[in-house]
């Protein structure tokens, strides 16, 4: 009973903390937006506090451990080619994602999970009484939770993460063009953009700003961004900065036209998924509702007939 009860507890409260981290997360951007609107200066002692607790207090632990496990593991002579093309899908899911990690550290977080689940749910087997069935059921989860959650949960970071670089674009454009056209160059234009704004797609600018500053040419850089995510939106601004750059257009009419066309474009996708509302809700209408209502209207009917034959 004291097992069920301390299972019961932890379900409570990793529920309480995924309910309760969008409302943190919006904190924190509320208090960053009143230290720019302030202008007050994070001092450098506190970078380190921006990386998340995670990160500060396992990530050395994780890196040392994947080192020691590839170690470990001997190398095999054939698949190779394989290995490699696995690899380098891991590694372009990672970056469509906006996690900076090496896809064999990600390997062995995902091996660490599924150990982990399989141990949780192994014990819970043998400690806790419960029908064989549900004990099956159970170990079945764990192991489904510890084979496909890291993967789930890629994915699902790689369409929230182009999601909000599709939903900041417009915007960020407009304030790019509005930068250069008070005199700034692209890359001040860049770094004054990230000043104000925070979100995925600053991010993906601030990399192109690292890059520029490192040696690679502007057409370079934006290449990279335009490999590094599907959003067609994305790759349009790319090319279109590209072609700009090449021609002599000046970049604040392409971005204009470019940012007009998102909004364009982003109002289309509304409408069509205002569309679309309606015929998605025919599926649960004729599997969950309409058989209630044929019961409730057919019923005594049909019993009725039952008694009369």
């Amino acid at each position: 009973m004291e097992y069920v009860v301390i299972s019961y507890a932890l379900l409570a409260f990793i529920l309480f903390v995924l309910i309760a981290a969008p409302f943190g997360r919006r904190a924190d951007e509320k208090e960053r937006r009143m230290e720019q609107i302030t202008g007050s200066s994070e001092r450098p002692e506190y970078e380190e506090l921006q990386v998340s607790l995670v990160s500060r207090l396992f990530g050395k632990s994780l890196k040392r451990l994947s080192a020691f496990a590839r170690k470990m593991v001997p190398k095999r002579k054939t698949g190779t080619n394989e290995k490699s093309k696995k690899l380098e899908l891991i590694a372009r899911q990672l970056r469509l994602a906006g996690i900076f990690m090496d896809p064999e550290d990600f390997n062995f977080i995902k091996t660490a999970v599924l150990v982990v689940s399989l141990t949780l749910t192994l014990i819970i087997v043998l400690v806790v009484k419960l029908d064989p069935l549900i004990l099956l059921l159970i170990l079945c989860a764990g192991a489904i939770i510890g084979i496909m959650g890291p993967t789930f949960y890629l994915r699902s970071r790689v369409s929230s993460h182009q999601n909000g670089i599709r939903q900041q674009l417009p915007d960020a454009m407009d304030l790019l063009c509005v930068c250069i056209e008070a005199g700034l160059s692209f890359d001040a234009s860049l770094m004054k953009v990230s000043e104000k704004l925070h979100g995925p797609f600053i991010d993906e600018l601030l990399i192109v700003y690292r890059e520029i500053q490192m040696g690679l040419t502007r057409r370079e850089a934006l290449q990279h961004l335009c490999d590094s995510t599907t959003l067609d939106e994305l790759k349009t601004f790319s090319s279109a900065l590209i072609q700009a750059e090449q021609l002599g257009i000046p970049i604040n009419n392409v971005m204009h036209s470019q940012s007009e066309q998102l909004r364009i474009e982003r109002s289309q996708q509304a409408k069509e998924k205002g569309n679309k509302a309606s015929i998605k809700m025919l599926i649960p209408m004729l599997f969950f509702i309409f058989p209630v209502i044929f019961i409730i209207l057919m019923g005594p009917s049909v019993l009725n007939i039952i008694d009369m034959f």
